[in-house]
C-alpha cells in the first residue's frame, strides 16, 4: 500500500507540459478526430504520413529552386473551389506553360496504369492501394484554370514524382523519380514554344498567390478532414480487386500476380482469371515452338 500511495502522489505532483497558444488555437476543429490525449502527447496535429509527405515536398522544393529565373515556384497551394478544396504540392509558372507536380514519398514497388482508379504499393508481404495521382491532377488543373482564369491555349503539364526508395513499374512519361524532374522539364522546354510573356507569367503568379488559402486554421482543418475521410473510406480487408471482374482479392493473390510480371504484366487477377491467363500463355508458347 505504501508504494502504491507514493506512485499516486508522483502522478498527482507530476508537472504538466506547457502548451503554447498557437497549438491551442489549432485545436479548435469542427471535426472530432483528434482527442485530447493524443494532442497532449504530441503537441502537434500532424500525422506521421503528413510529416513524411512534407519531407518529400521539401526535398523537391530545394531541387526546383535550381531552375532558371523565368520559372516562378509556388509550393503547397490550397485553392477554394465550388466543389471543395484542392491542394497542389508544387506549381511552376513559366513562359512555356504551367507545371503541376504531385510528390510522393513512398517505399516499395509501385504498380499502376494511366486510367486505373487506384495504384498498388507492395512492401515486403503487404499490398496497399492509393488513389491514382494522374486522375487527381486532372481535377487540380480544372480548379487552377477557374481560379487563375487561364485561357485554353495555355498548356498545363501534369507530373507525378516518387523518391528513390521506391521501385517504379508505371511506364508513363509523366511519372518518374524526383531526381529526374529537372532534366525532364528542361528537355520539354527545348521543344515547347514560348506561350507567355514575362508580364503574363507575373500576373498568373500573383493571381494564384492571391487565391491561395493562407489561414493556418483552415489548412489544419482540411488536413484533418482528409485524414478522417481516408480512415472512413478504408475497407476492413483491403481494397484490392481483379482488373477484369472487380472481385475482391486478398494480399497473397495480389502479391503472387505482382511477383510474376512475365505472366500477368504487372496486373492483378483473381484465381479464376489467373488460370485463364496461364492457359493463354501456354498456348502461345506451344505455337511459337511449332513455328521454330
Amino acid at each position: 500500500m505504501f508504494f502504491r500511495r507514493r506512485k499516486e502522489e508522483k502522478k498527482i505532483n507530476a508537472p504538466q507540459p506547457e502548451i503554447h497558444e498557437e497549438t491551442l488555437a489549432c485545436r479548435k476543429y469542427r471535426t472530432n478526430y483528434y482527442f485530447k490525449g493524443s494532442i497532449r502527447k504530441r503537441e502537434s496535429l500532424r500525422s506521421k504520413k503528413q510529416r513524411k509527405d512534407e519531407i518529400g515536398e521539401y526535398k523537391l522544393e530545394v531541387e526546383l529552386s535550381h531552375l532558371p529565373r523565368c520559372f516562378k515556384l509556388i509550393s503547397n497551394v490550397l485553392l477554394n473551389t465550388k466543389k471543395g478544396y484542392e491542394q497542389i504540392d508544387h506549381l511552376l509558372v513559366s513562359p512555356y506553360g504551367l507545371f503541376i507536380i504531385e510528390a510522393y514519398n513512398l517505399a516499395g514497388l509501385i504498380v499502376g496504369e494511366e486510367n486505373d482508379q487506384k495504384w498498388y504499393q507492395m512492401i515486403t508481404w503487404r499490398v496497399k492501394t492509393f488513389p491514382n495521382p494522374l486522375l487527381g491532377n486532372q481535377t487540380r488543373i480544372e480548379a487552377l484554370r477557374q481560379q487563375a482564369e487561364l485561357e485554353e491555349n495555355i498548356p498545363v503539364f501534369s507530373y507525378v514524382t516518387f523518391n528513390c526508395r521506391s521501385k517504379l513499374k508505371v511506364f508513363l512519361g509523366s511519372v518518374f523519380y524526383d531526381i529526374d524532374l529537372l532534366a525532364s522539364i528542361m528537355k520539354l522546354t527545348q521543344t515547347q514554344p514560348v506561350v507567355l510573356s514575362d508580364e503574363e507569367v507575373l500576373n498568373i503568379h500573383e493571381a494564384v498567390y492571391r487565391n491561395n488559402v493562407k489561414d493556418q486554421g483552415i489548412r489544419n482543418e482540411y488536413a484533418a478532414r482528409l485524414r478522417k475521410m481516408r480512415m472512413q473510406e478504408r475497407p476492413k480487408h483491403g481494397d484490392i480487386r481483379c482488373c477484369l471482374c472487380q472481385k475482391p482479392v486478398n494480399a497473397r493473390i495480389a502479391r503472387y500476380c505482382i511477383n510474376h510480371p512475365e505472366k500477368f504484366a504487372w496486373k492483378i487477377y483473381c484465381e479464376k482469371h489467373q488460370k485463364e491467363m496461364t492457359k493463354i500463355i501456354r498456348r502461345e508458347r506451344m505455337k511459337n515452338e511449332e513455328f521454330t
